[in-house]
């Protein structure tokens, strides 16, 4: 599977997301109203098209999307990579915030995510997903991409397929940068288990943290959004932005000590210096068709909501 099978992939899966998301608000609105079930379908659909490429393609996939050993300390500096590398995305966050709602924080209380059980929670967000996601992103896409071009622009542009398959801008924002640091962890260790562990860290810890504030409170972030004004997220991105000054220049120096223990040395550095390397074609008719539908419903979305509140919140 080369650039060109993974722009077509992407390109069907944005056609068949569109299509499901459609057919569930129009069809199937329990399962549209449903966390789990509804997440479940679009982790399907993410994965389902790359993984009938690779077989298409003739590709052994466990070879082919990176699902080599790692080693034990390895593992455990990638759980302390993740944990340094949260203020960075929380940063981004913070910063799309000044145009657009979190996302996530409304999606889990207009959905009560706080009323269910934790473990079923915990396996659609923290598990299923960054299991699918990773299989999708730092497998699929970044291993077709490298084939066509070098690790730098394959770690860019399975990043942006990474924040635009979210379909939606706050999302996206911090998405972006964990798809460049999860193919850093990649590379490091030569192993995709090290993104499917940074991702699951990710995702688990703040499930777990929304969890519990929504089980106190299940209507905290429509009461706090009121009271969130552009100055209070300019002190908390000031804060997130020395706090993240701090913490990166740590997690970097993680990860060239997890480069070092898997017998990686010198592959951080190459990707940098190989940037200019170019191999085939990397962007396609079907990437820029898929990238035009994806920010076509994202900007759609997103005016639907400026107008909704604009009508009816004043």
């Amino acid at each position: 599977m080369n650039g060109r099978k993974a722009n077509w992939a992407f390109l069907i899966t944005i056609v068949c997301y569109i299509g499901m998301s459609c057919s569930l608000v129009l069809f199937f609105p329990e399962l549209a109203n449903s966390l789990f079930w509804s997440n479940l379908l679009c982790e399907l659909v993410v994965i389902l098209p790359v993984l009938i490429f690779i077989f298409v393609s003739g590709e052994r996939p466990g070879a082919f999307l990176g699902f080599s050993k790692m080693k034990t300390g390895s593992a455990l500096m990638t759980v302390l990579f993740s944990l340094l590398t949260m203020p960075a995305l929380s940063l981004f966050n913070l910063i799309s915030q000044l145009w657009v709602e979190n996302e996530v924080a409304a999606m889990l209380e207009s959905q009560q995510a706080g009323q269910m059980p934790f473990g079923l929670l915990y396996l659609s967000v923290g598990i299923i997903a960054p299991v699918f996601e990773e299989i999708t992103c730092r497998g699929a896409y970044y291993r077709s991409y490298r084939k066509s071009g070098s690790a730098f622009k394959a770690m860019i542009l399975s990043a942006l397929l990474f924040a635009l398959v979210h379909m939606n801008f706050n999302q996206a924002a911090y998405a972006f940068v964990m798809g460049i640091l999860a193919v850093l962890l990649v590379e490091a260790t030569g192993s995709i288990w090290s993104s499917i562990l940074y991702h699951g860290v990710v995702n688990g810890s703040q499930i777990l943290l929304m969890y519990e504030v929504l089980k106190t409170d299940p209507g905290i972030y429509s009461s706090q959004s009121e009271m969130i004004t552009k100055d209070l997220l300019l002190y908390g991105i000031g804060a997130y932005l020395i706090l993240t000054t701090v913490t990166l220049p740590l997690a970097w120096a993680v990860l060239v000590w997890i480069s070092s223990h898997e017998g990686r040395d010198r592959v951080l550095s190459r990707i940098w210096k190989e940037r200019k390397e170019k191999k085939d074609k990397m962007v396609t008719v079907p990437l820029v068709l898929a990238l035009i539908l994806c920010l076509g419903m994202i900007t759609g979305a997103f005016i639907l909501i400026y107008q909704y509140c604009f009508r009816y919140l004043g």
